[in-house]
């Protein structure tokens, strides 16, 4: 059984600009999160923001330097 799983959509976009991808980042019980995107490895962390912001290192590799990761101001469906 899981226990505390929650799923947050995150968007990769330019700085005002259109969205380019769509990932989760999700709680993986005792060890902390887990961040997607496609075509990029998951990354684990203790915090959201930890994954986030590491998302957002590898996004800015393949997209370029002016895309942000963002948590999705919605709530994932499941």
């Amino acid at each position: 059984m899981i226990k505390d799983y929650t799923i947050e959509e995150i968007i990769v976009h330019p700085i005002h600009g259109m969205q380019l991808s769509e990932g989760y980042i999700c709680r993986e019980n005792s060890k902390g999160f887990l961040g997607c995107l496609p075509g990029l490895l998951p990354f684990l962390g203790r915090t959201k923001e930890e994954v986030r912001a590491r998302l957002e290192e590898e996004a800015k590799d393949y997209y370029g330097d002016d895309v942000i990761v963002e948590i999705a101001p919605h709530p994932a469906v499941s």
